[in-house]
């Protein structure tokens, strides 16, 4: 019973995260029109007639959706959402699940495809980044702000400096977007982040 529990906390979990994260005009009840590419809802729940309509927009969504507007409208507020991969990440280091289990999960709810060309961050290797996932020392901006992963606090600013001293392997991968924690001595703390935050 533990282990079902366990895996149904993970798929629930799984599902409000990818919710979340994903744009508005990538939803079902965006591409349905029951809501505009900006979360604003256009057909209330009492107006949908067919089943596809009532499978966008189900209870679940519109708790997932109003949460989401919240988010929006505080200040980072879009930049936690942001990343994918991060939110995934975050699942891992504090359930303790194995990334197998995760992808199991990912793929018994999704199917096999789970590329990233839905979410909001597209895998994509960097000239500083070699093909086993090494990032080259060297001193590199942030791209994007960085939010801890434990607290959702802003904690690095676009385009601040981030310095790598030695030939740094990915700390975790997850759904083929690497990790990477790089400590920042300013901050005398762990950033994590992946390539696509990094530009030189």
């Amino acid at each position: 019973m533990g282990i079902i529990s366990r895996t149904g906390d993970l798929f629930y979990t799984f599902k409000f995260i990818k919710t979340l994260t994903t744009p508005w005009n990538k939803t079902e009840a965006y591409k349905l029109g029951i809501i505009d590419e900006n979360g604003k809802v256009l057909k209330k729940s009492k107006e949908l007639k067919t089943s596809a309509e009532k499978s966008a927009y189900t209870i679940f969504d519109r708790l997932v959706f109003n949460l989401k507007r919240l988010l929006e409208k505080v200040p980072l507020g879009k930049t936690m959402l942001g990343s994918y991969a991060a939110a995934l990440f975050l699942i891992k280091e504090h359930s303790g699940i194995s990334y197998d289990d995760l992808e199991r999960v990912i793929v018994e709810e999704y199917g096999d495809d789970t590329s990233l060309s839905n979410l909001n961050e597209q895998i994509k290797y960097s000239w500083f980044e070699s093909a086993n996932g090494v990032l080259s020392p060297g001193t590199y901006f942030l791209t994007d702000n960085v939010n801890s992963v434990e607290t959702g606090e802003l904690i690095m600013l676009k385009n601040q400096r981030v310095v790598i001293n030695d030939f740094l392997k990915p700390h975790d991968t997850v759904i083929g977007c690497n990790i990477y924690k790089v400590y920042i001595e300013s901050l005398s703390r762990n950033i994590y982040i992946t390539s696509n935050n990094l530009t030189r």
